[in-house]
């Protein structure tokens, strides 16, 4: 018995699997296949006696439209119940992270939550923030449709009050003209970065005390990487420090450090008042609610 000739070529083969490939494909949708090939989020927080604080920021991390991203907290030896208030959410976030730091320096804490990670993307948030619910989300659409490599975002006051919202104004307006005046800043309190990037600068520098998150923007600005910038309001900012130290004193202060980056390139390396920690804003529950 003679067996039919079958006439099939490499290029045949080929086509049929791709038309298979298709049509998996268009069972779901393009967001979500692009987002199998996003690696997860690495959440990292510094924390310092932050125990009235730092719930309101993991209440709503836990809010997030989507779930798929890591936290580490990172304590420098905090004197209240902030590494146990930490630890109390571990229920609720299967890859949460704690770790207790000896030294409380917020570049040596955010460099060792890095070094605790496994994200390609490092989200640096301060403890005293909250995140709108679509933050994870809004960040995923960002980096899939605008491909940075480090970026910030718009952000609202923690009040109503006029005068607050106002000063927001400003800081927002602040970080957009550090890109128009080619000195561009990506504020510690929300600074997202790919883990090759930071890691390839050397993360943040632990010798300052102020102005770390100036310093790293602008070793990566220097390879000729631009910051960007996600033009929405997706968290809430704490105004505590501006409250406590008042916003004369504080606008002051950021004014110095801006005509001292705009006309040296250099920061401000020490600020005896810029203290780290939660325990300066015990009085003022309210700030982030």
């Amino acid at each position: 018995m003679q067996l039919p000739v079958i006439n099939i070529t490499v290029i045949d083969i080929i086509k049929t699997m791709v038309e298979a490939f298709e049509n998996d494909l268009g069972n779901i949708s393009l967001y979500d296949y692009r987002r199998t090939i996003l690696s997860h989020l690495s959440i990292i927080i510094p924390t310092l006696n932050e125990e009235k604080f730092l719930p309101n920021l993991l209440a709503s991390l836990a809010k997030q439209t989507r779930q798929d991203f890591e936290i580490v907290i990172v304590d420098g030896s905090s004197q209240d119940n902030t590494v146990a208030m930490a630890h109390s959410f571990e229920p609720i976030f299967p890859k949460l992270q704690v770790c207790v730091s000896k030294t409380a320096n917020v570049s040596f804490q955010r460099n060792l939550g890095a070094m605790a990670t496994k994200g390609e993307w490092l989200v640096f948030i301060d403890a005293d923030s909250i995140l709108l619910p679509y933050f994870i989300e809004r960040i995923e659409c960002f980096i899939l449709e605008h491909n940075p490599d480090i970026f910030t975002s718009w952000f609202r006051s923690d009040s109503e009050i006029s005068g607050d919202a106002f000063f927001t104004l400003i800081a927002n307006m602040f970080v957009e003209s550090s890109i128009i005046f080619n000195r561009p800043i990506a504020p510690g309190p929300l600074t997202v970065v790919r883990r090759e990037l930071f890691e390839m600068v050397g993360g943040y520098n632990e010798k300052l005390t102020f102005g770390e998150d100036y310093e790293l923007t602008q070793k990566i600005s220097a390879r000729g990487i631009a910051l960007k910038i996600l033009r929405e309001t997706i968290y809430v900012f704490s105004l505590r420090r501006v409250r406590r130290d008042g916003k004369f004193r504080f606008m002051w202060l950021y004014a110095k450090a801006a005509l001292l980056v705009l006309f040296t390139r250099r920061n401000l390396k020490e600020v005896p008042s810029y203290v780290m920690g939660g325990q300066r804003y015990e009085t003022d529950q309210n700030e982030t609610g």
